[in-house]
């Protein structure tokens, strides 16, 4: 007697969907909009635009933006010598022609940029390659992580950032990450991320008001924060004697289009998070 065929059994559990990998992109994808915040809904008189060259006729989007990351991972601050090659071939790699002298006059900015901490005042390169880590990934566990427990956190830290917009749901699991340059300079720690936005056709477009707007509107200040626990998190487990006051630096924001020698300020956004802060955000994941 031939016996029935075999069938799979049927699932009837419950699966919890908290579960999961999350990210500073999954956190802001579903933050609600603040049209008050957006300005008046009716469109401005029409006004004499500049038409942008050099950096700020650059293409835009994320294509391009991951090229110029690319072409940032790969040169050392400190010679240049090479930096012209890496960039052509970098630009070719991408299907980008014409921009090989303004993106390289890009990096020869950046290299040289004035970074001002408040204490201390320094450039890229100044920085050899043995002192930085490029595209450090982080990975931490996080319990019932929500923006309750977020905002708990944030209460502490007088900061431009409206977590309540947050809209997602509680997460267990990971928080992951790639910080695009971890440093080391006179004992001290920092790391920066390199913004492509494109916010008008003059390094004018980048003042220091301009770039806290531009931290707000894309919520880069929390992942500024969550940039800067994980920071702690490795220093604590890799840095001998770590003291989070001795060895903490902080963060740079830097937007590539706003470079300009003749105003250093333009472009950049600095923040050192206070221990407080950062170690309360760190215990929200715990």
């Amino acid at each position: 007697m031939a016996s029935a065929a075999p069938q799979a059994r049927l699932f009837t559990g419950a699966i919890d969907r908290s579960w999961g990998i999350a990210s500073f992109t999954r956190l802001v994808s579903g933050r609600e909009a603040d049209l008050l915040d957006e300005g008046p809904l009716l469109e401005p008189p029409p006004q004499e635009v500049p038409e942008a060259q050099g950096i700020h006729a650059f293409p835009r989007g994320m294509h391009a933006g991951t090229c110029l990351h690319e072409i940032i991972e790969q040169v050392d601050f400190a010679d240049l010598a090479s930096a012209p090659e890496i960039t052509q071939r970098r630009l070719r790699a991408y299907g980008i022609n014409g921009f090989d002298d303004v993106v390289s006059e890009n990096v020869r900015r950046l290299a040289a940029l004035p970074l001002a901490t408040g204490e201390d005042r320094f450039a890229l390169r100044e920085v050899p390659n043995e002192s930085r880590i490029a595209e450090l990934e982080f990975s931490f566990p996080i319990h019932r992580l929500t923006n309750a427990r977020l905002a708990e956190a944030f209460a502490l830290e007088q900061l431009p950032l409206p977590i309540e917009r947050l809209q997602f749901q509680p997460i267990n699991g990971f928080l992951t990450g790639f910080i695009d340059l971890t440093f080391e300079h006179a004992g001290r720690f920092y790391f920066a991320d390199w913004k492509s936005n494109w916010l008008g056709p003059t390094t004018a477009a980048y003042r220091p008001a301009a770039i806290a707007a531009e931290m707000q509107r894309n919520f880069y200040t929390l992942q500024l924060c969550l940039y800067s626990v994980a920071l702690h998190r490795y220093l604590r487990l890799r840095q001998p004697g770590y003291d989070f006051d001795r060895h903490f630096g902080g963060a740079f924001y830097i937007f590539l289009r706003g470079l300009d020698p003749a105003q250093p300020e333009n472009g950049v956004h600095f923040e050192r998070l206070s221990r407080g802060f950062v170690e309360k955000l760190s215990g929200v994941f715990e």
